[in-house]
């Protein structure tokens, strides 16, 4: 008699520890914060332009100095001396502003996978708790559902109810387990997906947040300019083009001869078992005869060239993108709004008059049952609806390349 009553006694404990415990809120600023610091696509970032920026410093380095020594057989003919090249032509300074720019490209470019991802983690975290909201509104409607069979079998046991009642509001029960069920599997399915933007190891059991947006209709034409100048990838091609147009200058400097400066020592013999000694020095100066940097100013003007197809074409897919899913959104916010004037309006209401009409033997268990499977349905319908603008937003604010109404 006692184990029992000490196992009881136990898990009761353990449910009140755990309540008392305070379980960490995972809402939507709590998950980006963690796949920001702690994610693999930003590390993968900031490498990425880490390889440019020492790609880019490797070509602007001075070219190594020689040193050359020498020794003649015939007769003692000795030099030790020392070469380097002069980069008068301004070709480094312009390399280097090249490099800069380069990586800038490479920066935004990173900034955009960011967020792309971000864009794609928010998706998911809004469609877990959508679904978990789906959860809560099944879960009350087979509650409400549970209340009524308890009734009917009190009805039934006291000779008042009709077994017909009860047998058919069982099986709506049944119906609605079915159906938790497979929200649940869709809430763990969403779970999924969210998860997989995270750290290896982090569990998330449940969310925390609004679904509703308060964002209104917005301006596509507004949002067309603040898009171009907001997204990562077109300011990506712009730095890209400003770098060809450095290397396309610094390719003409090619045409200007660098001279390699020669400094050194001779030791030689002069006759009559003397020996002198004396300093070296020379100029050499080569000639641009053949090679003017006429293949790379032409290879870095075609460069030009396709990074501006690029940006119109990047122009065009970013204009109509915010049109339409500026215009998605609007009709969506609207449907929202109309939609929730029309629950406002009768709402609650329905379920009461049906429910006080079949106390009183006006309308059947059916009439009743239907009342309940209406008003659960308009608060799914509404949850949908509120999904549906928000995931609009969040496409519209991937395209934008920032969040709106913040």
């Amino acid at each position: 008699m006692h184990m029992p009553i000490r196992a009881a006694t136990s898990a009761l404990c353990m449910a009140a520890f755990a309540t008392l415990c305070p379980a960490q809120e995972w809402t939507e600023s709590v998950v980006v914060q963690k796949f920001l610091e702690q994610s693999p696509f930003a590390r993968e970032a900031r490498a990425r332009s880490a390889a440019v920026q020492a790609e880019a410093r490797g070509r602007t380095f001075y070219s190594n100095p020689s040193i050359i020594y020498s020794r003649e057989g015939a007769g003692l003919t000795e030099f030790l001396q020392a070469e380097q090249a002069l980069p008068v032509s301004g070709r480094l300074k312009l390399l280097r502003q090249a490099g800069g720019s380069a990586v800038s490209a490479a920066e935004a470019e990173g900034a955009f996978d960011i967020w792309q991802a971000r864009t794609s983690l928010r998706l998911a975290f809004y469609q877990t708790l959508a679904a978990q909201r789906r959860e809560v509104v099944i879960a009350g409607g087979l509650k409400e559902i549970e209340g009524a069979i308890q009734v009917l079998r009190d009805r039934e046991r006291e000779g008042e109810g009709s077994r017909y009642d009860r047998l058919r509001t069982e099986r709506e029960r049944a119906e609605l387990l079915a159906e938790l069920a497979l929200v649940r599997a869709e809430a763990e399915l969403e779970r999924s997906r969210l998860q997989a933007f995270l750290p290896e190891g982090t569990r998330i059991t449940a969310l925390s947040g609004r679904l509703e947006t308060s964002l209104d209709a917005v301006d596509e034409t507004g949002l067309v300019s603040r898009a171009l100048g907001a997204r990562d990838d077109y300011r990506a091609e712009q730095r890209r083009l400003e770098q060809f147009r450095l290397e396309e200058r610094a390719a003409s400097r090619l045409k200007i001869p660098e001279p390699v400066v020669l400094a050194g020592y001779k030791r030689a013999d002069v006759g009559q078992n003397r020996i002198a000694s004396g300093g070296v020095v020379g100029v050499s100066i080569p000639l641009p005869v053949f090679n003017k940097g006429q293949a790379e100013v032409a290879r870095f003007s075609a460069e030009q060239e396709r990074v501006t197809a690029r940006m119109q074409i990047l122009a065009q897919r970013i204009r109509a993108a915010v049109e339409g899913y500026a215009r998605a959104f609007n009709v969506r916010v609207e449907a929202r709004g109309r939609y929730r004037k029309e629950l406002a309006d009768g709402g609650q209401e329905l379920v009461k008059i049906a429910t006080a009409g079949y106390q009183e033997g006006e309308i059947g268990i059916l009439q009743l049952l239907d009342a309940y499977r209406a008003q659960r349905q308009a608060q799914l319908r509404m949850l949908e609806i509120e999904a549906a603008v928000k995931q609009a937003q969040i496409e519209l604010e991937r395209v934008v390349g920032e969040e709106l109404g913040r």
